[in-house]
């Protein structure tokens, strides 16, 4: 037995020893681990804050959009207000001059048909200034809107390839 207990301190210190390297091997691996979930983490930081950016630029960039259709609605009504003075303007002037034209004339009927015809002239010049002032404000805003589209595909699109 002599034999037999001087192998067990010798298996023993085996054990140990490996168990040792067992035991560097692990805090190895858990270190390598615990780095690439540091990088990883870092990676996915980065990621975040570059959508974050590219959504606020793109915030910022679509409040402008909205800014300048707003001041172009702005430019247009007052466009079409000061049409709309004109064409008072001018419908009063055709009224004016049809009384004068029906004044001058001593005529009753050749006054009455002068009259009759620049009543005609009016109505019909009035009519055709009110169907071209609603087209041109028509136009106007689809110009206005188009424009505002464009720029909001421009801003939609600049965020696209920044989250590329």
């Amino acid at each position: 037995m002599s034999g037999a207990s001087r192998i067990w301190p010798w298996l023993a210190l085996a054990l140990a020893l490996l168990l040792a390297v067992q035991t560097q091997r692990l805090a190895k691996v858990e270190i390598s681990q615990s780095k690439a979930a540091a990088a990883q983490a870092q990676q996915a930081q980065a990621a975040a804050e570059h959508k974050a950016q590219a959504v606020a630029e793109h915030g910022a960039a679509q409040q402008e959009n909205t800014h300048d259709y707003t001041q172009e609605m702005a430019r247009l009504a007052a466009g079409r207000t000061a049409d709309a003075a004109r064409i008072a303007g001018l419908q009063h002037d055709i009224r004016s001059a049809a009384t004068r034209n029906a004044q001058l004339a001593g005529d009753a009927a050749a006054c009455r048909d002068l009259a009759d015809q620049h009543q005609r002239l009016a109505a019909l010049a009035a009519e055709g200034a009110g169907v071209v002032d609603q087209l041109v404000g028509l136009v106007e805003r689809r110009d206005a809107q188009v424009s505002a589209l464009k720029g909001q595909v421009q801003v939609d699109r600049d965020l696209i390839q920044r989250l590329q």
